[in-house]
């Protein structure tokens, strides 16, 4: 397993010497210097270097990959937030650099209070704008949108007075100005367009150096602050249609950018994409590194095979054999477990460069309470430190639109609730996990059921996990039973409900004291439930002597489960 530092921020050891001592290896690749097949003389850089290097560098310790500050010496854990909405009118919007939009006084007051509680990077998306009036294309459709530029070189400011890094993101080739047009010629039959043309063709990767050239040579025509960017991303999410060509092929000879490939056999379609995903890495590390030779690159990756199983995605091949300085790779908790996820991106034992958590949160359907939430992201964050992961970036500093069916707590949410409770002054070591109240009397506690299907335990109704379930895997009449394991003054108990169909139920709430010999019902709820409804009851008068709850179902349309069985109230003394 990957050896993790946690010595942290102003914790962190004073290395001997601000050099590289022999054990010390700068993974940074030398900037190449000649043209490549995709540029002519004509295009070839001929501008000025930034005027300062990146603050942050990638070296081995001791054959460990880590991030460290150039400066200093000193080791550095990228800890922070995503950037990646803004507050407009009554709601949010991911167009945080679109012109007329983006607001330098609240980016700068942002990046302060980050600061002032010990965090140290965000991540930010170049290109959420990519379409429309004031987005990074421009309205000529040739190039960048100058006023666009404007506001990411001026976000780099604020992020060197603040002392904030800033990792930029791309998300997509840009709708305008022209790069996607010249990146889909040549697609048809054998490739579908769009990202299954963007990786494997070459005028895909001539279309892209020239937005990543474009971008760069812009940034230093406005004499931008570099040495705070912490990387350049070259997707936020690298990943192919699987029911598109040439992947949904099953004969035929392929050819791309890296040679031929026949579509009648697995292995050589897997062999494609690999190849061709390093090539497109290496061609456009090349083109930075030709206009800013002291940067690192980076690429993201959703967890294949999981998070979306239509989308086809590999990176056990990339940590072997491609050129980027460390990896991105998201993962959430509520779903697959986090050791699934490190088998899953291949990274299990791999240790050579650094791999941070660019992206993680708490899915607010998942995870209804702020609390549960919190419990939920710092085990996660605790236990991926076994797993070698490097850096955590928050989803998100702002909450996402109310809308989203996607959306996570943001660190602001509930008075900055996550943002003051994780935040490095408060938490310095992150892979300790800290300690969050739990109000549930149920949470954890000894629970039994009149059965139960074999990964449907009853346990899961009181893990505080919205996104599992007790399941009996029959029809009523059937029942669940919690031990509080005390004597307890109950005030309310919630019930999430995991059903279907919908339709009409009953279920009835019973109580019984510690040590009592038999069940009583206090509450029949009697009505129409649907899936994920949250039932209430609140007695007039707290239920006194309870040590055990039963929530028995005696009519359902669909087999009784529960997603969660929650209960409030107080320890009753002797």
């Amino acid at each position: 397993m990957k050896r993790f530092i946690t010595i942290l921020l102003p914790l962190l050891l004073m290395l001997t010497s601000c050099g590289l001592p022999p054990a010390q290896t700068e993974t940074q690749s030398a900037p190449v210097a000649s043209p490549t097949p995709e540029q002519t003389p004509e295009t070839a850089p001929t501008e000025v270097m930034p005027k300062v290097e990146h603050r942050i560098g990638v070296r081995q310790v001791e054959g460990v990959g880590e991030f460290y500050d150039r400066q200093t010496g000193e080791t550095f854990i990228p800890r922070g937030a995503n950037y990646g909405f803004f507050p407009l009118g009554n709601g949010f919007t991911n167009l945080v650099l679109k012109v007329g939009i983006y607001d330098p006084q609240r980016t700068r007051a942002d990046f302060a209070t980050l600061k002032n509680l010990g965090y140290n990077t965000v991540r930010v998306f170049l290109d959420h704008c990519n379409k429309g009036p004031g987005c990074i294309g421009d309205s000529d459709n040739i190039g960048l949108n100058p006023d666009y530029l404007d506001n990411i070189a001026d976000m780099m400011s604020a992020g060197r007075e603040a002392g904030i890094f800033i990792l930029f993101t791309s998300n997509d080739l840009p709708d305008q100005g022209g790069y996607a047009e010249e990146a889909n010629i040549g697609s048809g039959g054998t490739f579908a367009g769009y990202r299954n043309s963007y990786y494997l063709r070459p005028h895909a990767i001539t279309a892209t150096r020239r937005y990543w050239r474009d971008l760069l040579t812009g940034l230093m025509e406005r004499n931008a602050a570099f040495d705070a960017v912490l990387g350049w991303q070259l997707l936020n999410e690298q990943w192919m249609f699987r029911d598109q060509p040439p992947l949904s092929l099953t004969s035929g000879i392929v050819e791309t950018t890296t040679g031929s490939y026949d579509m009648s056999d697995p292995d050589q379609k897997t062999q494609m994409v690999s190849d061709g995903i390093v090539y497109y890495i290496a061609q456009m590390k090349e083109e930075i590194l030709l206009h800013d030779p002291t940067a690192l690159v980076t690429m993201g990756f959703f967890v294949p095979e999981i998070a979306a199983p239509d989308w086809y995605v590999e990176t056990a091949s990339l940590l072997q054999k491609s050129d980027l300085d460390f990896f991105d790779f998201h993962a959430y908790p509520g779903g697959a477990n986090l050791k699934d996820h490190v088998e899953h991106f291949g990274m299990n034992g791999y240790d050579a460069k650094p791999i941070i958590m660019g992206e993680y949160g708490a899915f607010r359907h998942v995870y209804p309470e702020i609390d549960s939430a919190a419990r939920a992201l710092t085990q996660w964050v605790a236990d991926s430190c076994q797993y070698g992961f490097d850096g955590w970036l928050y989803w998100t500093y702002y909450p996402s639109d109310a809308s989203a069916g996607d959306r996570t707590w943001g660190l602001v949410d509930e008075d900055d609730y996550l943002l003051n409770l994780f935040a490095p002054v408060n938490q310095p070591n992150p892979c300790v996990p800290v300690e969050v109240p739990n109000d549930n009397l149920a949470y954890g506690k000894p629970v039994t059921a009149s059965r139960s299907l074999s990964d449907q335990p009853p346990e899961y109704a009181v893990d505080d996990n919205a996104n599992t379930q007790w399941g009996s895997g029959e029809h009523p009449v059937q029942w669940i039973q919690i031990d509080l394991q005390g004597t307890y003054r109950v005030t309310e108990i919630r019930l999430l409900v995991g059903q279907y169909p919908a339709g009409n139920t009953i279920h009835r709430v019973q109580v019984r004291a510690s040590g009592g010999e038999a069940f009583q019902t206090v509450y029949e709820f009697n009505g129409s439930t649907n899936d994920n409804d949250w039932l209430v009851f609140k007695p007039d008068i707290p239920l006194e002597n309870v040590g055990q709850i039963r929530i028995q179902t005696i009519a359902s349309p669909s087999w009784v489960s529960w997603k969660e069985i929650q209960v409030y109230g107080e320890l009753m003394l002797p």
